[in-house]
Parts: C-alpha cells; structure tokens; sequence
C-alpha cells in the first residue's frame, strides 16, 4: 500500500560523538516514496532516514523493522550518482487487513499454520 502525506527526517550525525550535524524533513508522495534534496557531502557522519508521522489515523505507529534505514550520502565511495536509495519503511495498521490471515496461510509452513 502507498502511503502519500507521510513525513520523513533525514538526520546525519558525528561518527565520532553522535552529534547532530544535519537534519532535512520531506514529505512521501502519492507512489509513497520521497525524494529530498541534501546540501553537502556527509562523508564522515553517519545518516538515516526515519519515519516521523502518518497521515492515516488508523496507521500511526512507525513499524519497529523499518521506522528507519541508513543512507550513504556522499560521493568518496566511489559513487557516481546523485541519488541515493534506503530499504522500504512503513507503519502499522491498527487493525489487521481482511485478506491478511489467508495471505499469511499462503506464507507459514505447514506446522504454523494452527496458530492463526
């Protein structure tokens, strides 16, 4: 499912001290994906992205999996492109979809299946 109106922070900090050294917020769109401009290179911080708020009331809690995902955003490693791309990130639904448990029996191995 795309999520469009979810906000997301990219926050660098020190490798030695973790301090903060940069942050920028973007915004995901109707694909459910974002694209943020960031100034600089961050050669020597360490970067991630993390979900900050859903617009959907009934999915608001960041999924602890994938709340957040490291970024390289620099150039000195040897990329050439401008772009840079994390792991999917996502949030909970409050309540399971419909279809979820016969799409979970397709998924289980057969001794797993007596717990749904």
């Amino acid at each position: 499912m795309c999520l469009s109106g979810a906000h997301v922070r990219i926050e660098c900090k020190d490798r030695n001290n973790l301090n903060l050294k940069y942050s920028v917020d973007g915004e995901t769109n109707s694909t459910g994906t974002f694209n943020i401009h960031v100034d600089g290179d961050h050669q020597d911080q360490i970067c991630y992205v993390k979900l900050l708020t859903s617009p959907l009331a009934d999915c608001k809690t960041a999924d602890p999996g994938r709340a957040s995902s490291q970024v390289i955003l620099t150039r000195s490693n040897g990329a050439v492109s401008n772009l840079h791309f994390t792991n999917a990130l996502g949030f909970l639904k409050n309540q399971p979809l419909a279809f979820y448990p016969e799409l979970l029996k397709k998924y289980l191995p057969q001794n797993e299946k007596k717990f749904i």
